[in-house]
């Protein structure tokens, strides 16, 4: 009867507190319904507020902070202890005799030494650190190809609005050396280079057009969703007109606090937990194994201990796996700031090479602009040539192109300097 006692008591307390499953079937058909229909609303959208949405929706960083969920509830996973066991051992004598036989239990809980449990939960915890750098490295991803798509896109219908000025003002052009030609004052070899000119501005603007629809499909990219979810949409470009934001942080805070570093760091230290772990496992646990026999009516009562010999291993493989992987981990976060200090000195040459070029295009704009003033007092005192000013013009809309590359190939290498040291641009 004790033991019938004794048994159904056990199992109660095993089921006590389970957990039930509860299913959630993924539906690809309604997962693209969603992905389909999400779209910007018909408000006027900042960078900031672009980036802001991103990080909120899309995919990658979902896939990182839901692989941060997971390290975090690892943690709870090596916190628990081991449950005990328990075993039955009924003895029958034949022909049957309840009473005659033995009917015993036994229990074997297990005692953890040398720290084990608490080395487990560093492991845990630093693989968690680890997952939390990546959500941030994903976080600066997304924002990067936001700005990148946001700057091509107004790249693309800025350039468009240039050269559209450029090719009116070469119509113009055009159409004076038509007026001289039907005088009699010029000839027609003489309208081949301009019509020439004027073909090449016009595939240039074409090749705007469809750079500013592959500019629309590679941000709606970046917000993880479809293009046509930008329809409606207002941009505003703000943050790249005017003059350049300066870029004051230091590369040895990109060297330090980047979240490639960060992660690369948890790692070395989860790695270095882990051969914590394997050296505390040299030692045996403890198992302490009570019973019960009930034997031909006679109360038995037992209490063994139990252990590991550890004669034929002491753990030295599993230890010098783990040595193996913290000196992998050494030579991975060595990687990882070397990449660093090459991107941080990369972007810091293409803003400088950049800068180099706005100011070249500067200076050039500057003499245009003098050329053409001068042209126009000509013209108005009636002593210019006005094909010499309509030229003059196209020329200065050309170079006005030319120095919009300058400043967007500025702002792109101040976007990937911005990047690398994992710091925001300062106006």
């Amino acid at each position: 009867m004790n033991s019938r006692l004794l048994l159904a008591a056990s199992l109660a307390l095993s089921t006590a507190g389970c957990m039930h499953f509860i299913a959630k079937p993924l539906d690809a058909a309604k997962s693209a319904a969603q992905l389909s229909s999400r779209s910007l609303s018909g408000k006027m959208w900042t960078l900031k507020a672009l980036v802001h949405e991103a990080v909120r929706t899309h995919p990658d960083v979902a896939v990182a902070r839901a692989q941060y969920e997971t390290a975090k509830a690892a943690i709870g996973t090596a916190g628990e202890r081991a449950n005990p066991t328990i075993a039955l051992s009924p003895q029958i004598i034949t022909p049957l005799d309840w009473v005659a036989g033995t009917y015993g239990v036994e229990f074997d809980w297990t005692f953890e030494t040398a720290g084990k449990r608490s080395h487990r939960m560093d492991v845990a915890r630093e693989q968690a650190n680890a997952a939390a750098a990546h959500v941030i490295e994903a976080t600066w991803k997304v924002r990067a190809s936001v700005r990148k798509a946001l700057l091509n896109l107004y790249a693309s219908e800025r350039k468009a609005a240039l050269l559209a000025e450029a090719v009116a003002k070469q119509n113009e052009v055009l159409k004076l050396l038509d007026e001289r030609i039907n005088a009699g004052a010029a000839s027609r070899r003489e309208t081949a280079q301009p019509r020439l000119l004027q073909a090449q501005i016009r595939l240039q603007e074409s090749d705007a057009a469809k750079g500013a629809a592959i500019a629309r499909a590679s941000l709606a990219e970046a917000l993880g969703m479809g293009t046509a979810g930008l329809s409606g949409a207002k941009f505003s470009f703000a943050v790249f007109e005017g003059e350049p934001g300066k870029h004051t942080a230091h590369r040895r805070a990109a060297l330090t606090h980047r979240a490639d570093v960060l992660a690369g760091l948890a790692d070395y230290a989860a790695a270095e937990a882990a051969l914590r772990l394997e050296i505390a496992k040299q030692y045996p646990d403890i198992h302490l194994n009570p019973g019960y026999q009930l034997d031909g009516g006679a109360n038995k009562w037992a209490l063994g201990i139990g252990l590991t010999l550890p004669i034929l291993n002491q753990n030295k493989g599993l230890i010098g796996e783990a040595e193996a992987k913290r000196q992998e981990a050494a030579a991975k976060f060595n990687s990882v700031q070397a990449k660093v200090l090459a991107d941080c000195d990369r972007a810091a040459a293409g803003v400088t090479s950049a800068r180099a070029k706005v100011a070249t295009t500067d200076a050039m704009l500057d003499e245009q602009k003098k050329q053409l003033e001068s042209e126009q007092r000509l013209v108005t005192a009636g002593e210019g040539d006005r094909l010499a000013l309509l030229s003059a013009q196209v020329e200065q809309a050309t170079t006005l192109v030319s120095r919009l590359d300058a400043l967007l190939e500025l702002q792109a290498a101040l976007g990937d300097l911005e990047e690398a040291t994992q710091s925001p641009l300062e106006k």
